[in-house]
């Protein structure tokens, strides 16, 4: 028999056995049942229950034919406490149904690596006890061969004989993937927005269900950036997004996660300060400053950008949705200073929250909690890769709407769709679809629920976990580059061509998309770093040289390349390490070209031969040195210009006087010749 190479695999003893009540995570060497009840786990009175799902061997032996059996619990589950410890995988937090199966199907032998699929009616008769009230019944689903269970699956039955009893507003957000860039470019957004698109499908997905949409201005301000060159797709998708019907509010400029900026060193919320092409209120430096000034982040901040790209139609202004959990009450007075008058928390994150309200007064400031079970238990469904596993996550979800309809009548809960899942559309769209149609949640608006009387809170004292504070370290990095190119920026016709696309590079790297994959975001900020110092010694002088100086009195010629795509103005300054030389003016203004080179003349008088080095600094017009200073080796040879011009003067003068001596011996010549022609003629 091959049962004994599979009892090997599982690791099972032939003198007994334990049957495991929730099977362990997915590993190489299990026996997997992924399955659920239909209709999202609905049942309803008077009719039978299916249970559907798969059946995988990944143990490496073969598994012998078996049985695969449905348990349902006649005993109800009062409390969402219940229901989170029996779809536990702690198999000591609850008791397996006893008694016989309700249903059972034969499954084949299993290659390895091999699924089958099933399918368990049970009659509607053999359902009688479950009755009365709205609830949750526990259901198990087991694998048997040769009367040793060879894996299980926890799952539940929402018993639901009656209308509505909670009321629920979802949020869902509008916004791309993780980028480096902080505007997309024109070829990002056709595949975007054209049919089939990422932005397109969400977009498709919120306007069919009642959800509050938070939207990532970033994708607004890309389209309205290229103004008449921004592709057709994107322009019907921006028309379609303003013509919207449900509750919209603006995310953080790409999503930031604000809280991430802070913990990184950010005194103040972190927002754009420019766009192309746009009039913007840059600071103006001022001329007190010194190479010596420190530039904080708040300086660099510009005034409200006239004419803004961000601007777009708003049901609910004032509205921020943090990244990551608060640590303290600090957290909401730093968001409430970049114009926060509502935070949108977890329920984890606010002690005192209660079913009969979403809303929170947490000190001075409002909040709005979403639930965290019904959230965690949608967003798992939302991100389901397989029709399989959304069905199971969906049944979770419905079970865990039932238990709170059960345990909290009239409840009022606020969920959300995690950022992670908001992109898997399809799955959005089934399982908003399937909430719609539990008949158990009456939908409400974002803007209904804030009206709901709150209760008070507190932010409890949390210790950030080792997962949260993985981005810190290379996000302050980030910070602290900016203030670098904030200062380098100074040496810019234009400030904000450098300051702008630097700002908003930043937004998109601290956006909270980029949480699920830590390894690509950290590649990621490691080449913006990169072109950050790049960028930093892009205006410089050519690599030193020695030039010979003759004159008493001149210009010294001094190199500076620039490798900008626009022009810069530096000063340049020259300062020899012996006094040999005299600089007659050491702040010389040099005006270059992009993507150039030109010299500044610099004046200085020779006092003595020599050879000297000399150091060559640039800086910004508000003394702000720029990239690293240079050396020059000069050979000073006083007096030699006096000299020169002496020996080239008596030259001159030898020359001139050797012409003139010529022509009049040539003349003489020319005479004597003319003489003699004449006394030969008259002879």
């Amino acid at each position: 028999m091959k049962i004994i190479p599979l009892l090997l695999a599982l690791g099972l003893g032939v003198g007994g056995f334990v049957v495991p009540s929730v099977p362990a995570a997915p590993q190489e060497g299990d026996v997997r049942i992924v399955a659920a009840p239909a209709s999202a786990g609905v049942l309803r009175p008077g009719l039978p229950l299916l249970v559907t799902g798969t059946i995988s061997n990944d143990t490496g032996r073969t598994l012998d034919a078996g049985t695969a059996t449905v348990h349902v619990s006649s005993s109800k589950m009062v409390t969402r406490t219940a229901l989170a410890r029996w779809l536990s995988e702690d198999t000591t937090v609850a008791e397996s149904p006893t008694g016989d199966p309700l249903g059972e199907v034969r499954i084949g032998e299993l290659a390895v690596g091999q699924s089958r699929s099933f399918s368990i009616t049970v009659p509607a008769a053999s359902l009688a006890f479950i009755n009365g009230a709205t609830g949750v019944y526990p259901l198990e689903i087991r694998l048997t061969a040769d009367q040793l269970s060879l894996a299980t699956r926890r799952s539940a039955i929402s018993w639901l004989p009656e209308g509505p009893q909670m009321s629920l507003a979802i949020v869902t957000p509008l916004s791309t993937r993780g980028s480096m860039n902080g505007l997309l470019d024109a070829e990002a957004l056709t595949a975007l927005t054209s049919p089939g698109g990422s932005l397109d499908d969400q977009l498709t997905t919120a306007m069919s269900h009642p959800v509050a949409i938070g939207v990532d201005p970033m994708i607004v301000a890309s389209i309205r950036v290229l103004g008449d060159s921004a592709p057709q797709p994107a322009l019907d998708w921006l028309q379609r997004l303003d013509r919207l019907q449900n509750d919209v509010f603006a995310l953080t400029y790409a999503d930031s996660d604000q809280l991430l900026l802070r913990q990184a060193g950010a005194t103040a919320p972190v927002e754009p300060t420019s766009f192309p092409h746009q009039d913007t209120v840059t600071p103006s430096p001022t001329e007190s400053a010194s190479p010596g000034d420190s530039t904080d982040l708040a300086a660099i901040d510009a005034d409200p950008i006239p004419g803004s790209p961000l601007s777009m139609r708003t049901t609910i202004d004032g509205l921020s949705w943090p990244g990551r959990a608060l640590t303290s009450e600090d957290d909401l007075e730093f968001l409430s200073t970049g114009g926060s008058s509502r935070t949108l928390l977890s329920s984890t994150d606010v002690t005192g929250s209660a079913l009969s309200t979403p809303n929170v007064m947490v000190g001075e400031h409002k909040t709005t909690v979403s639930d965290a079970r019904v959230s965690a238990a949608l967003s798992v469904a939302t991100s389901a890769s397989t029709e399989s596993e959304w069905a199971s996550a969906a049944a979770n979800l419905t079970a865990e709407l039932t238990a709170t309809a059960a345990q909290s009548p009239g409840a009022t809960l606020v969920a959300t769709v995690s950022r992670a899942s908001a992109s898997n559309s399809r799955m959005v769209d089934s399982t908003l679809t399937a909430i719609q149609s539990l008949g158990l949640a009456r939908p409400i608006t974002l803007r209904n629920a804030f009206e709901i009387a709150p209760v008070t809170g507190a932010i409890p004292d949390s210790t950030i976990d080792d997962g949260a504070l993985e981005r810190v370290p290379l996000t302050t990095d980030l910070l602290a580059s900016e203030v670098s190119l904030a200062r380098f920026s100074s040496v810019v016709d234009d400030p904000t061509l450098v300051t702008g696309p630097q700002r908003l590079d930043l937004l998109a790297l601290a956006s909270a998309t980029w949480a699920s994959d830590f390894p690509a975001w950290a590649e990621a900020v490691r080449e913006q770093l990169a072109l950050n110092d790049e960028m930093l010694s892009s205006v410089h002088l050519p690599e030193s040289s020695s030039i010979t100086f003759l004159q008493e009195k001149g210009n010294l010629p001094i190199a500076v390349r620039n490798e900008l795509s626009f022009p810069v103005t530096v000063y340049v300054t020259v300062r020899p390490e012996r006094a040999i030389l005299t600089v007659s003016d050491n702040w010389v203004k040099l005006s270059i070209e992009p993507n150039s080179q030109a010299k500044a003349s610099v004046p200085v008088e020779s006092i003595a031969n020599g050879e000297v080095r000399t150091t060559v600094t640039l800086s910004s017009a508000t003394g702000v040195a720029i990239s690293q200073p240079g050396a020059i080796i000069l050979n000073v040879q006083a007096g030699w210009e006096t000299t020169a011009t002496v020996v080239l003067a008596i030259i001159v003068f030898v020359l001139f006087g050797a012409g003139v001596w010529r022509t009049v011996l040539r003349r003489r010549s020319l005479r004597t010749a003319a003489t003699e022609s004449k006394q030969k003629e008259l002879s």
